[in-house]
């Protein structure tokens, strides 16, 4: 048998043109990442919020416009 050392893949951070290996950054630099894609997640679900805000607004819109053409028949007495 062979004695096979295990390489351990590091993190990298590309940002602004430059690579940075996580495990080099300080903890100052890493809550800002974190912050980060925490902003990125809540981007991405404002967003998607949005789509479907703008998805109900239109089927409201079209049920108004759907009513106002065709006005319920009022019955005689």
């Amino acid at each position: 048998m062979t004695d096979e050392v295990e390489e351990k893949e590091v993190p990298v951070l590309n940002f602004n043109g430059n690579s940075y290996e996580m495990d080099t950054l300080g903890e100052p630099e890493k809550y800002f990442i974190a912050q980060i894609q925490d902003l990125e997640a809540q981007i991405r679900q404002s967003k998607a919020r949005l789509d479907q805000l703008e998805v109900a607004r239109k089927g409201f819109c079209d049920k108004l416009e759907e009513t106002l053409e065709s006005p319920p028949e009022v019955e005689e007495e």
